[in-house]
């Protein structure tokens, strides 16, 4: 390693800076928000939600209530926990009027889910830079000289580092990790929500046609009878 990299690595000084960043949003949300945020970063290391599997499954269970009916009919659910929810509505109501319910409610659950993760790592970056300061603080109460002269700058030069290194974590933990990471959920989040409520809007206009269709057949029927 270079030794102007080396020069910026303290692995006290970002101890002190991650470990304050970790457990004060931990302590202001608690173990279950702080665990929730967690997950939904981990999520974003994945594909996100999954359309074409969502189109599938709602395309099957489609084809299997035109033929078999909505009370009779067993599909496969979609894998995304909204869709699901509104197809087995369906499946056992055999009306859309009670899918209008579930999206809203859902949709409130998720947008208070996405910003709750969101907040926690604002929090988080709102933070960071506030205990590195608390590390410049405790670096600057070590410049005391003890001792030889020679171990007595040593010392001194050693706290000047801390107390510098300590802030320069404090930024970049905050404007390269936690803020990002807020935005990224934000942004992740609106894009699963847009991509959800258009299949719900699809599948709902499926249903509808074909319920307009069966209503328009047994109007011609006792037309004919």
């Amino acid at each position: 390693m270079p030794p102007t990299m080396s020069s910026l690595l303290d692995p006290g000084a970002l101890a002190v800076v991650v470990a304050g960043t970790v457990l004060a949003p931990l302590a202001r949300c608690g173990w279950r928000d702080f665990g929730a945020a967690l997950r939904h970063a981990a999520g974003l290391m994945h594909g996100g939600f999954a359309v074409e599997a969502n189109r599938k499954a709602l395309a099957l269970a489609l084809g299997a209530i035109g033929r078999d009916g909505p009370r009779r009919a067993d599909p496969g659910l979609p894998p995304d926990r909204t869709l699901a929810l509104m197809l087995d509505a369906y499946l056992r109501h055999g009306t859309i009027d009670a899918l209008a319910g579930i999206r809203r409610a859902e949709r409130a659950l998720d947008e208070a889910r996405r910003i709750g993760a969101a907040q926690v790592f604002s929090w988080a970056g709102d933070l960071a830079p506030v205990f590195g300061l608390i590390g410049t603080l405790y670096g600057l109460t070590q410049l005391v000289p003890t001792g030889e002269a020679v171990n007595a700058t040593a010392a001194i030069m050693g706290a000047v580092s801390t107390a510098v290194l300590t802030s320069l974590y404090g930024a970049l933990l905050a404007h390269l990790v936690c803020f990002p990471l807020a935005s990224a959920i934000e942004r992740r989040g609106l894009a699963e929500e847009h991509e959800r409520e258009a299949l719900a809007e699809w599948f709902i206009t499926q249903i509808g046609g074909a319920e307009a269709a069966a209503r328009e057949r047994r109007a011609h029927l006792r037309g004919v009878a």
